[in-house]
């Protein structure tokens, strides 16, 4: 009787240590859902436009449009892209550049290694 006493206690002991040492994977926040889309940057003006495109399958776009009083030029660069934690890497052909990145609380995209200024979500 003692013994089937002392075996309900360790089992139960044993449930508890592995509920409470499991790892909490629901607050997890994968940054890089929050990527997808077309991001432009927030000093966009008539003159002026940067934005780059996040597509679901880890490629995208990045385009630029500048007019002076020279003329308009515009580009258009395609990348594939991978994430890890707050790390963006873009292979853009072979030239690779890396930045940290965040989602802003008011939702802006922050690649603090590329530029200061931040990119607005558009719709």
């Amino acid at each position: 009787m003692k013994n089937l006493k002392v075996l309900k206690v360790a089992f139960i002991l044993f449930v508890a240590i592995a509920v409470f040492s499991c790892k909490d994977d629901d607050n997890v926040i994968n940054l890089s859902d929050d990527l997808i889309g077309e991001w432009q940057r927030s000093d966009f003006n008539d003159d002026f436009e940067f934005k780059f495109v996040f597509y679901t399958n880890n490629t995208g776009i990045e385009t630029s449009f500048v007019r002076d009083a020279t003329g308009e030029i515009s580009s258009l660069s395609s990348f594939n892209w991978t994430t890890e934690d707050n790390i963006l890497t873009l292979d853009f052909d072979g030239e690779i550049e890396t930045t940290n990145f965040s989602i802003s609380a008011n939702g802006q995209l922050l690649l603090s290694d590329f530029t200061d200024l931040p990119f607005d979500k558009l719709d």
